[in-house]
């Protein structure tokens, strides 16, 4: 089929996520027909190095085929089975079993689903549920934070401090307040770390106190801020203190790794960096490394006892016909499989040091106000005066103009509003990363001169 009758059916018969026909219609489409490590190719035969990591799943690379024969040998034999009830397959035990050796802080039973939004929405009714079976029948509230990114699905959307993706869709589950980010570079509080006190911290602890912790269920918190905020850092004894507000109140913590976990961050988990560990976590993206769609949700014991085995003494009455679907959990097998066996985890904190230096030569431009970095995830703060982080005006869609730049380049990156984000495979090469840094000096330049910056 030829590229014009592709977009034809683009316009007139597909919905895409997060776009518009408007869209669609201001750039040209982009089909991709294959891919390899942590290069895609599209259907004129130009190659990208994949900076978007296909949305920030695919940790182990493109072209697998050790994930495409493990799937294929388990759909000759039982292409799926639900996970309702009393029903199992094997591969969704040996993956719950598998995630016991890896996930971190003694979370050792695993709820699976779909993906990162129905994972947060399943972490947050377990947050209830398990306040209502403690006997704090009250406890109902959830503290999120503003520029956090939690999922769409109505739950999970509630929890998202992004009001652009919450517009059209309020009002949302009651009971939801935002606290200020752990966002150093463009800190609400106009103070600089370590000599602010913690006030992002402080914050919540305020929330907490005005609610009254006798009727909030649980805080969510990515440990690194993904996207949003370009992989922003919590500053040192952030998470410790939330851990600690949560073990004197009695409220649930959960850290939402959708987006951070598997590798991402230079450990299998983002909480590793810092020691501190959820009651509850949730998992997507990296779990398959994009190949199917897999989420899943790890809770400690005494959290799951409360609902299966048997010491269970309540209902969880919540599932996903398709959630757990056995040739996603045998893709997730040979994904992990694959990490182990390349240190992928290893090699994304050395390569993440290695492009970090190389990216932090872009500083150099006016309006490249920092670069930061954790593992492999990378943000790039694009400002209109360095001295005082002022925005250059919205209108003039910077970042935007450097995404579509370094595509044509060869490139996919990822922009938000004042950010430039880069979170590519965990195999990706020096030489790719090197090409990265050099096309990316290429469109920031050509930025800076196109609108007389």
């Amino acid at each position: 089929m030829d590229y014009q009758r592709l977009t034809e059916i683009a316009q007139e018969h597909f919905w895409p996520n997060f776009g518009s026909r408007q869209d669609m219609q201001e750039v040209p489409l982009r089909i991709l027909v294959s891919g390899n490590g942590a290069l895609v190719t599209d259907d004129s035969g130009k190659e990208y190095i994949d900076c978007f990591a296909a949305i920030q799943t695919t940790q182990v690379g493109h072209g697998r085929r050790e994930i495409a024969d493990a799937v294929y040998a388990q759909m000759q034999k039982l292409a799926f089975y639900p996970a309702v009830l009393t029903y199992f397959t094997e591969p969704i035990l040996e993956l719950a079993r598998k995630l016991t050796e890896i996930v971190p802080g003694g979370l050792s039973r695993f709820y699976f689903c779909n993906d990162g939004s129905e994972a947060v929405e399943a972490a947050l009714k377990m947050a209830r549920r398990t306040q209502q079976e403690r006997g704090f029948g009250g406890r109902y509230k959830v503290v999120s934070r503003r520029l956090a990114y939690h999922g769409v699905t109505m739950g999970a959307l509630s929890v998202n401090g992004l009001p652009g993706i919450r517009r059209g869709f309020d009002p949302g589950v009651p009971g939801v307040s935002f606290a200020a980010p752990p966002y150093c570079y463009r800190c609400e509080f106009g103070l600089d770390c370590p000599d602010c006190g913690l006030q992002c911290y402080r914050d919540i602890e305020r929330i907490v106190e005005f609610e009254g912790p006798q009727t909030v269920a649980a805080i969510i918190a990515e440990p690194v801020m993904g996207a949003a905020t370009g992989f922003a850092a919590p500053p040192p004894g952030y998470l410790a203190r939330l851990r600690e507000l949560c073990d004197r109140t009695g409220i649930l913590l959960i850290f939402d790794e959708v987006s951070v976990g598997f590798g991402r961050t230079g450990k299998w988990f983002s909480c590793e960096n810092y020691g501190v560990f959820p009651d509850i976590m949730t998992m997507a993206k990296g779990l398959t490394s994009g190949y199917l769609p897999l989420g899943a949700v790890a809770v400690k014991p005494e959290i799951g006892d409360l609902f299966y085995g048997p010491k269970a003494s309540a209902d969880f009455v919540h599932g996903h016909s398709m959630g757990g679907h056995t040739a996603s959990c045998a893709a997730a097998l040979a994904a992990i499989g694959i990490m182990e066996r390349e240190n992928l985890v290893q090699r994304a904190a050395e390569t993440g040091a290695y492009m970090l230096e190389r990216l932090e030569g872009l500083q150099a431009h006016h309006i490249v106000g920092e670069v930061r970095g954790t593992g492999m995830g990378f943000g790039i703060e694009i400002v209109g005066d360095k001295a005082t982080k002022e925005r250059l005006p919205a209108g003039l869609q910077v970042t935007r103009r450097i995404r579509l730049r370094s595509w044509e380049l060869g490139l996919i990156v990822r922009n938000e509003t004042d950010l430039v984000v880069l979170c590519p495979p965990l195999v990706l090469t020096h030489e790719q990363a090197d090409r990265t840094v050099a096309i990316l000096d290429q469109a920031i330049g050509e930025a800076e001169r196109d609108l007389g910056l």
